[in-house]
């Protein structure tokens, strides 16, 4: 079986107010280990997300919803998206780094 390092999400019009306060992780759910995952009756184990806006994001992934659970005190996901100001054609990278962390950024999109 293949086993993906990274992923690319790309931001459009119709998923931008979404994915500036969840990212979905359905369709790469693979980069993470299964323990990351919550069940009905147990958080996941937390992984670590390192920002290229030099903060971490500590989280699990709601295993219902397929999303990342902000559990930092820094209500990273929201923050990192506040502060990149996300818009249509920009790209987030997600790429695994170690057993239990990840890197995210921001590839910008072309501007018209």
């Amino acid at each position: 079986m293949l086993r993906i390092e990274q992923a690319e999400v790309e931001v459009t019009a119709e998923n931008q107010w979404f994915l500036e306060r969840y990212l979905n992780v359905f369709d790469f759910a693979e980069l993470f280990p299964r323990d990351a995952f919550s069940t009905d009756d147990q958080r996941g184990m937390a992984v670590t997300i390192k920002t290229d806006r030099d903060f971490d994001i500590l989280s699990d992934i709601d295993g219902a919803k397929m999303q990342l659970r902000n559990r930092s005190k820094h209500r990273g996901w929201e923050r990192w998206t506040r502060e990149h100001g996300l818009r249509a054609g920009d790209r987030i990278v997600i790429e695994k780094i170690g057993a239990r962390d990840y890197s995210l950024t921001l590839k910008r999109g072309e501007t018209a």
